[in-house]
């Protein structure tokens, strides 16, 4: 059978109606962070129309794709991978061919692109879907239309209900439950050719927080994303998307690596480009033993490039643009965090109502919500799609709570599950309530501590139990837990300003909690190490690499699951998340780009804990007037060590 080129398509502006449109846009928009990446040189790679088919569909195919995924990973750049789930096409004999990652029993060449596929996630890999088939239709198309990888999928000529939303609802429904089988994720949607309706992409971010493609409807997306705050209402509402381009388009032979590095040369945006890796096979040779015969690995044909020294179409690709210092990015880090669910909170709940923690034992946040006479919990269950109704919530303790009393979780004895504690300032009381099986147990006392205690928070010491740390006038105050009962230290603790913000964390080690407190008047942050007795440790650690300004809030997490928390501002006001990465020692560095617009509104609170459970802090903003709680997930890896 004579093997057909997949379909070259490029990008053509959407009319004068559109370029109207973004005319407008661009020059009424008046947010912040408008151009994230410019003048910061970072790149971005796409690896495109990777599927069970086509270009693909053959054993020598998938082992030379696995020498072009092993050169990528070599040089340590970090790519992307827009993947067609389900493969249809017409072959020459007039036999349709088809294949799937979700089929019940993949063969042979399927199983092998699975693994590949899930091997390029655990090498710095990110995957996406391109659509479900990439096609429509069962008939002979113009064009070879009805294959894969070339036709269209959405509004297809003559085929009015590939406009629909409906369609356009079933197809990435399709498409994420074809990833859930392979047990594969996806980060993005990518419309096949960048092709289709306005309110079809409404549908597509309501499923999934990134769109791995231009927005049509503004200029920006010649040089840079678009971050939208709108509200997302197929199925479960949301907040937010980002549309991410490819202004430095593809590559189509070695004259179109010319123009594209021309192009690089001077440009101030995103240098985002997506590549066919099946450009390279000419490129490569097989590998062979003593014998002359091709060698095997996991069932597929090795490959290698050839040795004679020419430069393939990605070699060169890869060399100008680091030559014109431009630096390999994640989309990940590109976009710090991805738009994800909304959960709806009782009424009357306000911010200092919510208390995140993994009271369930399953490994992510719960949404715990104190209530005048309840303990109520939303158990956390947020991969995706991200429009699907969150658990109802259930009532975990029916019991009087104060307004005085102050609430907080703490994993006290150490089953892997938040309890809950009250502590009344006036009496100096305390109350425990351990968190069993879909229930917390009835509260019982647990000590009396100095009255008057402030900004109480748990803290893991070296040996692996939880205490309380709290702000005791201008002092600190650790109180630990032993035998049920909590007890203050009889060390002396450092000194707080009187206005310090206190937060605990994994500051300096992976293995213990330190403090930290923000002050106004010492305009700074500082470190306070704890040691192994549950004394004050070493001397305080002035904090370099973060400076935040008025109207920013703190938060503390684990952004890039590396053992250390990092320390996140959110500026309600704007709408503006950054992130300072832990180098270690108090040091922080700014990530390169910060993430937003995103939940932009005066008087939001912003929360931050691991609510899907991989191991990495996400954020979220509360709206008490709309008792919205907007989640945005991270997905960020640890940079390599240059």
């Amino acid at each position: 059978m004579k093997r057909k080129r997949w379909k070259w398509t490029g990008i053509i502006a959407g009319g004068t109606a559109a370029a109207l449109a973004a005319t407008v846009y661009a020059l009424t928009y008046t947010g912040t962070n408008i151009y994230p990446n410019k003048d910061k040189q970072h790149a971005l790679l796409r690896l495109e129309d990777i599927g069970p088919g086509g270009e693909y569909g053959t054993p020598e195919a998938l082992g030379k794709l696995r020498a072009v995924l092993e050169y990528i990973e070599a040089e340590g750049i970090p790519f992307q991978m827009a993947v067609i789930p389900r493969s249809i096409s017409l072959g020459g004999d007039g036999v349709w061919q088809e294949r799937g990652i979700d089929d019940p029993q993949p063969d042979a060449l399927t199983l092998s692109l699975i693994r590949l596929l899930r091997k390029a996630e655990d090498n710095g890999g990110t995957l996406g879907m391109h659509g479900y088939t990439h096609q429509y239709g069962d008939t002979v198309m113009k064009g070879d239309g009805q294959n894969s990888g070339t036709g269209y999928e959405f509004k297809v000529p003559g085929a009015s209900e590939t406009k629909d939303t409906g369609y356009a609802a079933a197809r990435i429904e399709s498409s994420l439950a074809a990833f859930k089988r392979a047990g594969l994720r996806p980060a993005f949607w990518e419309s096949p050719h960048y092709r289709d309706t306005r309110a079809q992409e409404k549908v597509f971010r309501s499923y999934v927080g990134i769109l791995y493609q231009p927005d049509l409807f503004s200029l920006r997306s010649f040089k840079d994303m678009n971050v939208y705050e709108s509200r997302n209402t197929y199925g479960q509402d949301s907040l937010g998307s980002v549309y991410v381009p490819a202004p430095l388009s593809y590559i189509t032979d070695d004259a179109s690596v010319d123009k594209l590095l021309k192009k690089a040369k001077g440009f101030d945006g995103l240098a985002s480009l997506f590549f066919h890796p099946f450009l390279e096979f000419p490129a490569l040779e097989p590998v062979t033993g003593a014998d002359g015969q091709t060698q095997m690995k996991d069932g597929l044909p090795v490959y290698r490039y050839k040795a004679d020294g020419s430069p393939s179409k990605l070699h060169r690709l890869v060399e100008g643009l680091e030559r014109e210092g431009y630096r390999w990015m994640s989309l990940n880090e590109v976009i710090p965090f991805t738009p994800a669910h909304r959960v709806m909170l009782p009424l009357g709940t306000s911010a200092d109502d919510v208390l995140l923690g993994d009271v369930t034992g399953s490994g992510h946040a719960d949404v715990v919500v104190r209530e005048a006479h309840r303990i109520s919990v939303i158990p956390g269950d947020y991969g995706m799609p991200r429009n699907r109704p969150q658990a109802a919530t259930q009532v975990w303790l029916k019991a009087e709570l104060p307004p005085q009393e102050r609430v907080l979780l703490a994993d006290l004895n150490a089953d892997g599950r938040q309890d809950l504690v009250a502590y009344d300032p006036g009496s100096g009381k305390t109350r425990v309530s351990l968190a069993e099986d879909g229930r917390f147990a009835e509260p019982v006392p647990a000590g009396t501590l100095p009255t008057g205690l402030d900004r109480l928070q748990p803290i893991r010491t070296q040996d692996g139990r939880t205490a309380l740390l709290a702000r005791s006038a201008d002092k600190l105050a650790l109180l630990a837990y032993r035998d049920g009962r909590f007890a203050p230290s009889a060390e002396q603790l450092a000194a707080l300003p009187t206005d310090a913000m206190l937060h605990t964390g994994r500051f300096l080690s992976k293995d213990r909690d330190d403090a930290l407190y923000a002050s106004v008047s010492e305009d700074g942050l500082v470190i306070v190490p704890a040691d192994a007795d549950d004394s004050a440790g070493g001397a305080p650690i002035a904090v370099k690499g973060v400076s935040l300004k008025k109207g920013e809030q703190l938060l503390i997490g684990d952004t890039d699951g590396d053992g250390l928390d990092d320390l996140i501002s959110y500026a309600a006001a704007s709408g503006i998340w950054r992130v300072y990465t832990n180098d270690g020692g108090g040091r922080f560095k700014p990530t390169d780009n910060a993430y937003g617009p995103w939940a932009a509104k005066r008087g939001n609170v912003g929360l931050a804990a691991d609510f899907d459970g991989n191991g990495k802090t996400d954020i979220a903003s509360y709206d008490a007037r709309s008792r919205a709680l907007d989640l945005s997930l991270s997905f960020r890896n640890p940079r390599p060590t240059p």
